[in-house]
């Protein structure tokens, strides 16, 4: 698992106080953030695993758009 930024955590703090009026820790926004970040990419490789045609690349070039 990746560790975000120290800014990324404080602007997930000020979003989530912007949000939901509740300020977090940085501990509990660190927490809370990285869960979120694991979250969308267990949904991305379960779409990816669905609908592997998504993501094929294609090679670009002149013909290819």
């Amino acid at each position: 698992m990746s560790q975000l930024s120290k800014e990324r955590i404080l602007e997930f703090q000020r979003v989530f106080k912007k949000e939901y009026d509740k300020k977090l820790s940085f501990a509990e926004a660190t927490e809370a953030a990285n869960n979120l970040v694991g979250f969308f990419g267990l949904l991305l490789k379960i779409d990816m695993r669905i609908n592997p045609q998504k993501y094929i690349k294609k090679p670009k070039g002149k013909f290819n758009k």
